[in-house]
């Protein structure tokens, strides 16, 4: 975490995203029926998932947060993961609703002809998902928060979302009437993409995918620098929630004492935690080249 004041931006990205989702619901709403824009009405539907998606994220970092116990020796870390898939699911539905709605609209050729208000509506929606976009994605990434960066680019969907939006009610003003449902056809793909990729992500590191190459080569060349340490056996590690746990395996002399061996785990230990800037979980064996036996 590079400063400070990101621990308080992190635990207020929940309410602002949960106000900044009820505003849009007002304001896309509001214009969408005074403006008679089916597509900013259908824009409110989705802030309305949003608001839920909001939710169910703040509840599940509220679990990873929970030390661990008897039961769950390993934590609460993965829970993210698991909240982070639901919420790509229900954003993929939705994805699907806006394709199949914006399908019907240019097979049955329905002619929509919204107000100048309604873009309004889609404008202020841009500046508002925008800016809760900007403040999620960088709190969730100084926090390592899967789920606050996958709420993050929900939040990016619904700029693109609104976009589309507008474009669709100034062609329609111009006399294309077919642009608002195409648009919205663009919006729902890119929502499904996004989903699609997020999900993959969230599974393969609920099925321990090791870190990426990057971290694996730092945590190699910072051991190599250890002196009091002969050789590197393996490097196991994986992602649980907002931090990265290793097993680590180093040879070292075999006439070492216990406690020179201890002081060696936790040199270890303190060089990883000086290396990468996550909160880390680090288990050491020692093990003696010759014998292969851990002290």
């Amino acid at each position: 975490m590079k400063y400070a004041a990101c621990k308080k931006c992190a635990e207020s990205v929940g309410m602002v995203n949960i106000m900044g989702n009820i505003l849009m619901i007002l304001i896309k709403g509001y214009m969408g029926v005074v403006g008679r824009s089916k597509g900013l009405i259908a824009d409110a539907i989705h802030s309305s998932a949003d608001l839920l998606a909001t939710i169910i994220m703040i509840i599940g970092m509220k679990i990873s947060e929970n030390e661990s116990d008897e039961r769950y020796p390993y934590g609460y870390g993965k829970a993210e993961y698991i909240v982070a898939i639901l919420i790509y699911i229900f954003l993929f539905v939705i994805g699907v609703y806006i394709v199949y709605e914006g399908a019907i609209s240019i097979i049955y050729k329905h002619i929509v002809n919204p107000c100048l208000t309604a873009a309004w509506g889609a404008f202020f929606s841009i500046a508002i998902n925008e800016l809760m976009f900007r403040q999620s994605v960088c709190a969730g990434t100084q926090i390592n928060s899967p789920s606050m960066v996958a709420k993050a680019w929900e939040s990016r969907s619904d700029v693109y979302s609104s976009i589309a939006v507008l474009i669709g009610i100034l062609g329609s003003k111009m006399g294309f009437h077919f642009m608002d449902p195409l648009a919205a056809i663009i919006v729902g793909v890119i929502i499904i993409k996004i989903c699609i990729e997020m999900i993959k992500d969230s599974v393969l590191n609920l099925m321990d995918k090791a870190p990426d190459d990057e971290i694996l080569d730092m945590v190699n060349k910072s051991l190599e620098k250890i002196t009091s340490i002969s050789g590197i056996k393996n490097i196991f590690g994986r992602e649980v929630g907002r931090y990265y746990e290793f097993q680590i395996d180093l040879y070292v002399e075999p006439n070492i004492t216990v406690s020179q061996g201890e002081i060696i785990k936790r040199e270890v230990k303190q060089v990883l935690s000086n290396t990468i800037e996550r909160q880390l979980v680090i288990k050491v064996r020692l093990l003696t080249e010759k014998k292969g036996e851990s002290e």
